[in-house]
């Protein structure tokens, strides 16, 4: 069963604007980088390695990663916010490439509430050149962020994102949910654990509209590792 919303949904994971946080964006006078390298494995047969470096530093975020298959065919992945957070406004863009050529892109603007809930309205192009409407809204928990959005195809139809995060002893859990016009869901839930050392694993279950499931695992290192 094919679904038109679930590459839209893939493209806007792997650009990290299903699950990102633009309030965790702040302006920081030092500079840090951090990489995370390691292998993955899919329920369906897939594997490879991957990396990818993170700077932060002065209201900036860019993120640049690589991975590769088990056939050698690589992927790209580049992604960068700005946020002033005197003005509470920003910017996002990104690209993702796969190991077959094809590319999706994405762009938009932040925003800060006066409740102070985050909001983001941009554009995602998928690798056809169709252009979607993404608009999402980000609020604080007591462990966490919650975010809600829709997405409004070429076509009109509009589809619903649901990402809540929670923190607890380590432990990070990203449940996300895309509805589409049609009422059939689409879920990708992901666990992470980073131990004091910088290794660390995560877990994503993947859940299609046909019921179809798939399960990714990576292990990975994080350098520096992250502060006790």
């Amino acid at each position: 069963m094919k679904t038109k919303f679930l590459p839209l949904f893939l493209g806007l994971a792997a650009l990290g604007l299903a699950t990102a946080h633009p309030a965790s964006a702040q302006n920081r006078d030092r500079e840090h980088v951090r990489t995370r390298t390691g292998t993955w494995q899919s329920s369906r047969g897939g594997s490879g390695i991957f990396s990818s470096t993170t700077t932060r530093g002065n209201g900036q975020l860019q993120r640049q990663g690589t991975w590769t298959n088990q056939n050698g065919g690589v992927g790209t992945h580049d992604y960068t916010r700005s946020y002033d957070k005197s003005t509470g406004t920003g910017t996002y863009s990104g690209t993702t490439t796969r190991p077959d050529g094809k590319a999706t892109s994405s762009q938009g603007t932040i925003t800060k509430n006066a409740n102070g809930s985050i909001s983001t309205n941009g554009t995602f192009t998928n690798a056809n050149g169709k252009v979607s409407d993404v608009s999402t809204t980000t609020v604080k928990t007591a462990d966490g962020r919650d975010t809600t959005g829709t997405i409004t195809g070429p076509n009109g139809k509009v589809s619903n994102i649901q990402t809540d995060v929670t923190h607890s002893d380590g432990v990070t859990t990203r449940d996300e949910t895309i509805t589409g016009p049609n009422g059939k869901t689409y879920t990708r839930d992901a666990t992470t654990q980073v131990n004091p050392n910088g290794t660390g694993t995560t877990t994503v279950d993947v859940t299609r509209p046909d019921g179809q499931t798939n399960t990714i695992t990576e292990q990975f290192t994080v350098t520096p590792p992250p502060k006790s």
